[in-house]
C-alpha cells in the first residue's frame, strides 16, 4: 500500500525536497512541477548556470520556463533528458545549449558517462548507443520497475539532504543553479581551460554529437515545438588557448543550424573576464544580464 501510495502514485517525486538540482533525477523532480512551462532550456552545466528563467520570461514575454540543464550532460544525455522532460510538461520552445564539444569530431559517449546515462536510459536505449550492458544494469532496472523505493533512491538521498538546515533548494529558480564560492584565479582558469580543450579533434557538424542534436531537432519538430540553439559563454582564456578551435567550432555550429533551419541566441558579447566564475559558468552577478539578453533575442523567435 504505501508503495502505491508514494512512490507508484507520483507523489513522492512530485513533493520530495531537493538538495542539488545538478543530477538527471533531481532535474526531472523539479520538473514534474512545471507542467505548464512554455520554454524549457536543456544542455550541461554552462545552460544550467547562466539562464534564469524568470528573467527570460520576464524579458521576452515567451511564457514560463524551465531549466533543465545539468552538470556534465553531453549531447547524447542532452536529447535523453529532453526526451525524458517531455514526458512531464509541453512546452512550445526548447533552446538546446550547444557547446563546442558538440562538433567535435573525436567525442564520443564515454564510459564515464554512464553514471549519469543510467538516470535516464533503459538498458536497451544504452545498448543501441553501443555500449556493453552488464548484467547489473539489468538487474538494477528490473528491480527499479519491480520496487518503486529501490528505483527511486537517488531522489531519497536529496530528500535526506535537504532536511539540513539550509540545504534545500529554492524551486523559485525553476531550474537554475550555481555553487556557492566566489571567482577561480586566472591561473587556475587557464589550467582548467587546457584540460578542456586537449583531446578535441576537428570541428566538424558531421560530428557524432552534432548528430545526436540533428536528431533531437527531428524529434521536437514532429511534435511541433520550436527550436532554438543557444552558444553557451566560454571565459575568454578559451579563446585565448584554443582559439582556432573554436573559431572552427562556431563555424561547425552554426552550419549545423543553418542545416536544420535552426535559429541561434547568442549573448556572449555581455560578459567579460569578470563575469566568470571558472572557464565555464558565469558569476551571479552576471546571470540577469545574461538571461535579459537570452529574453530579447528569444522574444522574436518564440513568437514567429
Amino acid at each position: 500500500m504505501i508503495e502505491f501510495a508514494f512512490f507508484r502514485s507520483g507523489f513522492f517525486a512530485t513533493h520530495v525536497a531537493i538538495s542539488n538540482p545538478q543530477t538527471p533525477v533531481a532535474k526531472l523532480a523539479l520538473a514534474e512541477r512545471q507542467p505548464n512551462a512554455r520554454v524549457l532550456y536543456v544542455g550541461d552545466s554552462t545552460m544550467m548556470t547562466s539562464v534564469l528563467p524568470t528573467v527570460v520570461s520576464a524579458t521576452c514575454a515567451c511564457g514560463p520556463g524551465f531549466n533543465g540543464g545539468f552538470s556534465a550532460a553531453n549531447p547524447w544525455l542532452t536529447r535523453a533528458m529532453t526526451e525524458r522532460l517531455l514526458g512531464v510538461m509541453h512546452p512550445r520552445v526548447v533552446v538546446i545549449s550547444v557547446s563546442p564539444w558538440t562538433v567535435d569530431a573525436h567525442a564520443r559517449f564515454a564510459d564515464s558517462d554512464l553514471d549519469l546515462a543510467r538516470q535516464l536510459m533503459s538498458p536497451a536505449e544504452l545498448a543501441g548507443l553501443g555500449v556493453s550492458v552488464d548484467i547489473q544494469d539489468r538487474v538494477d532496472a528490473a528491480l527499479g520497475d519491480l520496487w518503486s523505493a529501490y528505483g527511486q533512491r537517488l531522489l531519497l538521498k536529496e530528500w535526506f539532504s535537504a532536511l539540513a538546515p539550509g540545504q534545500r533548494y529554492d524551486e523559485s529558480l525553476l531550474g537554475y543553479w550555481v555553487a556557492p564560492g566566489s571567482a577561480n584565479s586566472y591561473s587556475r582558469v587557464v589550467a582548467a581551460t587546457s584540460r578542456l580543450f586537449a583531446d578535441v579533434g576537428d570541428a566538424t557538424p558531421t560530428a557524432a554529437g552534432a548528430v545526436a542534436m540533428t536528431s533531437l531537432v527531428e524529434e521536437l519538430r514532429a511534435r511541433g515545438i520550436k527550436v532554438v540553439f543557444m552558444l553557451p559563454p566560454l571565459h575568454p582564456a578559451a579563446y585565448e588557448l584554443a582559439g582556432p578551435y573554436l573559431q572552427a567550432a562556431d563555424v561547425a555550429i552554426r552550419d549545423l543550424a543553418t542545416r536544420s533551419a535552426v535559429p541561434v541566441v547568442d549573448c556572449r558579447s555581455v560578459v567579460d573576464a569578470t563575469d566568470f566564475r571558472d572557464a565555464t559558468h558565469i558569476l551571479p552577478e552576471a546571470v540577469d544580464r545574461y538571461s535579459r539578453c537570452v529574453g530579447e533575442q528569444l522574444g522574436p523567435l518564440a513568437s514567429d
